[in-house]
């Protein structure tokens, strides 16, 4: 709709532009106030006959633009109008008269400009105040019918793309491993100081765990936790709301995924700009996007999908360029918002540089948070699908399966329980430690992990009813050893050490000298002694010095064993 009415935009002007346009519409200005040339104009600009006349002497390429602008619905972004049509030039009273700028205009744009067909005004958009070229209604009286604005159109269907190579299905991995961060939550209580940064790096058995181990993507289920409610802060450590928690661990798959992905569509907490990673934005306080705006853009995007289509991740970017190119910042934000290219440090001002800021948040949020939070789907070369989830999301398609409901107990008290149940394993892996992860997980209860399961309150017969109610009945033996360890604690300990034997007690003795006994974890005779592996190079050091080259039956053997001893990633 215009933005203002005839009188308010020639209002607005100064009295030079006045006169600039009386000359083009054949009234004469002389000996007029600003005020009286207004009122004398009015009446002339409003007639449909002098419109049309108006109208029949403009060039081919005023006509033309003042078409585009009409068919647009009569408002369009300035900047977007003057990169078609030229640039519109602000300049004083004194210029404007002294060099009679309306005589060599710079191109259709302007030359509408100063023959009063077309105004400047300001509208306010999602992502801000946004200046536009306007047309008020007064001025449409006499124009050709041809140049009114059409009805809305279909979408037009956007190409699809041949199938990919290799492709990457998100599945059922997002609430799996939301699955797998609530129980390490649970059980571990970490310290509330800790950021997810920090966590990741301190856990690498937790990071085993997850079916997709990608840090940045641990970071944003672990922000969604919070999004949701589900972690509290008690006495400095984090606990879970065991209400909330237990409502989305009980809920249907398709409903555990709606949960995550809306809970991020709707945060303005979580930044995706500040993590694109070929960026570097500036908070300088000057400026300030709002990340809702860009998921919103392209969740609209992705109703024009197909479902079971691949498409090419550079044709929806146009797509959006062409369509929608101020979907997150204004046509005057391109030029105020501080952001750096990560490699070369150079800021990134202006619409040219569309691709690199816009185009390269829309790519981080397809190959990113709507893949990790399974929208879509992944394929190579650089394509993408609705997943089932992202296919019923959409309402193009039913929801998807809920995937493996096994549960079994095996007599070693290995436990195999499949995806799908995620209430059930949150409770397993709070008596059972973690072996596997997959579409099926497997756990196994051990003395750790019932010494876990007591420090939350769950004794021998917690245990055994959990598995009657799901009617899986516990192997005599393994009752036996649940009922003598909650009486006797562990009696057995089984552990993966570095065996160092020496063929004469004395050498052992002279090792024991050392600095490096504070390695020797326990000697079991004379001529042999527990090494503890992460002093392994300070042991073979001093028996170098003692003369002795030792022989080491090591290699990647050792590094599979004891992982945590070589370097973290």
């Amino acid at each position: 709709m215009p933005v203002r009415s005839l009188r308010q935009s020639l209002s607005e002007l100064d009295l030079a532009h006045l006169r600039v346009i009386a000359r083009f519409w054949d009234v004469d200005p002389q000996h007029l106030s600003r005020e009286a040339l207004i009122a004398r104009l009015l009446p002339w600009m409003m007639d449909p006959e002098r419109q049309s006349a108006h109208w029949a002497r403009l060039g081919s390429e005023e006509q033309e633009a003042l078409r585009t602008l009409v068919m647009a619905g009569g408002v369009m972004p300035a900047a977007t109008f003057q990169r078609r049509f030229g640039e519109i030039r602000r300049v004083g009273a004194a210029r404007l008269e002294g060099e009679h700028l309306w005589e060599r205009p710079t191109g259709p744009a302007e030359a509408l400009w100063f023959r009063g067909w077309i105004f400047l005004g300001f509208v306010e958009q999602p992502a801000g105040f946004e200046e536009v070229v306007f047309i008020p209604d007064e001025l449409l009286l006499g124009l050709p019918p041809m140049v009114e604005a059409p009805r809305p159109q279909i979408p037009e269907t956007l190409p699809t793309a041949p199938a990919p190579v290799r492709i990457r299905r998100a599945g059922t991995t997002p609430a799996d491993d939301f699955c797998t961060l609530l129980s390490f939550i649970h059980n571990e209580a970490p310290p509330a100081v800790m950021t997810p940064e920090e966590l990741w790096a301190r856990f690498p058995t937790l990071r085993r765990q997850l079916r997709w181990p990608h840090r940045e993507r641990w970071s944003l289920l672990w922000h969604l936790a919070g999004t949701l409610r589900m972690i509290q802060v008690r006495r400095d450590f984090l606990r879970l709301d065991p209400e909330v928690t237990t409502r989305w661990l009980q809920a249907p798959l398709m409903e555990q995924l709606r949960a995550l992905l809306e809970a991020w569509r709707d945060n303005g907490q979580w930044n995706d700009l500040f993590h694109v990673p070929t960026l570097r934005p500036e908070p300088t306080g000057s400026w300030q996007n709002d990340p809702r705006l860009p998921r919103q853009t392209l969740l609209q995007l992705l109703t024009r999908l197909d479902p079971g289509c691949w498409y090419a991740i550079p044709d929806l970017i146009r797509e959006i360029k062409a369509k929608n190119p101020t979907f997150q910042r204004t046509e005057a934000e391109f030029s105020t918002w501080y952001i750096r290219d990560a490699e070369t440090g150079d800021y990134l001002h202006g619409f040219e540089n569309w691709d690199r800021v816009e185009g390269a948040l829309l790519r981080y949020l397809l190959t990113g948070p709507l893949h990790w939070l399974g929208v879509v789907d992944l394929g190579e070369p650089d394509r993408i699908r609705l997943s089932p989830f992202g296919a019923a999301y959409l309402a193009k398609g039913d929801p998807p399966p809920d995937g493996d409901t096994r549960f079994v107990l095996l007599e070693d008290g290995t436990i195999e329980i499949g995806a799908a149940r995620r209430y059930e394993r949150f409770q397993i892996a709070r008596i059972a430690d973690w072996i596997a992860s997959g579409e099926v997980y497997r756990y196994r209860i051990t003395a750790r992990s019932l010494t876990r399961a007591r420090g939350q309150n769950i004794g021998p017969e917690r245990i055994l009813d959990f598995f009657r109610r799901y009617d899986l009945t516990m192997p005599e033996a393994l009752s036996r050893a649940l009922t003598r360890w909650a009486s006797r604690g562990t009696e057995a300990t089984v552990e993966q050490v570095l065996v160092l034997r020496v063929s004469d007690p004395e050498l052992l003795r002279q090792l024991l000298a050392t600095e490096a006994r504070r390695y020797v974890r326990d000697v079991l005779s004379p001529m042999a002694a527990i090494i503890h592996p992460s002093g392994w190079a300070q042991v073979r050091a001093a028996l170098l010095q003692l003369g002795v080259v030792p022989e080491e039956s090591l290699g990647t053997e050792h590094e599979r064993l004891f992982p945590e001893t070589g370097s973290q990633t």
